[in-house]
């Protein structure tokens, strides 16, 4: 008979720890195919105050880019939920706009930058990223602080850029559509995503996967995709 010590009990307790440990870690990285499509599956939405904070945030940077006559237009993750969606993605904490770099190097940046705060509105350029990051001064949301980036974006021509809904407003778009995603998203962009069910504070759109590619019109390829943004983004001082 197996007689029990102090020491076996550690001994075992560490042992069946170790296995556990283990096994939990090889079913993470060596796990089936099909666990793959819970990287696309968000389950912690934004509360509804945040996304009408996020909204109202957005709209009042479009008009003052527009005031402005900067050529903007969605891009990355709001590209996404205005293809998906026609509004924003529930779970994202922030919206961008891509900006064309040769449009806003024409603009002095004292003044861009004064006007933004003149609205009430905090910005600040990230050199590392070639980016833009705008917050409000006194935002309702005290956890988690809403923010809209203005990507810096190269492309050769522009001509006349489609608008579409996003929310209860349109804003611009990209020629390219869901070409351009391809581009930005190489290794995922064709993958369905699941749309969280609807929480407490608000609907979140359809209970069901929906393939991007099957949802606009085709686009032809904008000059952008040829070229990627982070390389043709101006260092600005």
């Amino acid at each position: 008979m197996l007689r029990f010590s102090l020491y076996r009990l550690v001994v075992l307790v560490c042992v069946a720890t170790i296995v556990y440990t283990t096994i939990r870690w090889c079913q993470i990285l060596f796990g089936r195919a099909d666990t793959d499509s819970r990287h696309f599956q968000h389950t912690c939405n934004m509360t509804e105050q945040y996304r009408q904070e996020l909204e109202h945030l957005f709209e009042r940077v479009h008009r003052l880019l527009v005031q402005h006559g900067l050529t903007h237009f969605l891009c990355y993750g709001t590209l996404w939920g205005q293809i998906r969606m026609a509004k924003m993605l529930p779970w994202r904490e922030k919206a961008e706009f891509c900006v064309l770099n040769d449009e806003l190097m024409r603009h002095e940046e004292a003044r861009f930058i004064r006007n933004f705060y003149s609205s009430e509105l905090q910005i600040h350029y990230l050199h590392s990223e070639g980016i833009y990051r705008i917050f409000a001064n006194e935002p309702t949301v005290r956890h988690a602080t809403p923010y809209v980036e203005l990507v810096v974006f190269q492309l050769d021509e522009t001509g006349t850029l489609p608008k579409r809904p996003l929310g209860r407003h349109h804003y611009t778009v990209p020629m390219g559509g869901i070409e351009l995603q391809k581009y930005h998203y190489p290794d995922n962009w064709w993958k369905d995503v699941k749309i969280p069910a609807p929480d407490m504070a608000g609907s979140s759109g359809p209970p069901r996967g929906i393939n991007p590619a099957g949802t606009l019109p085709p686009f032809s390829l904008p000059a952008a995709v040829t070229e990627p943004p982070a390389a043709a983004a101006p260092s600005r001082s």
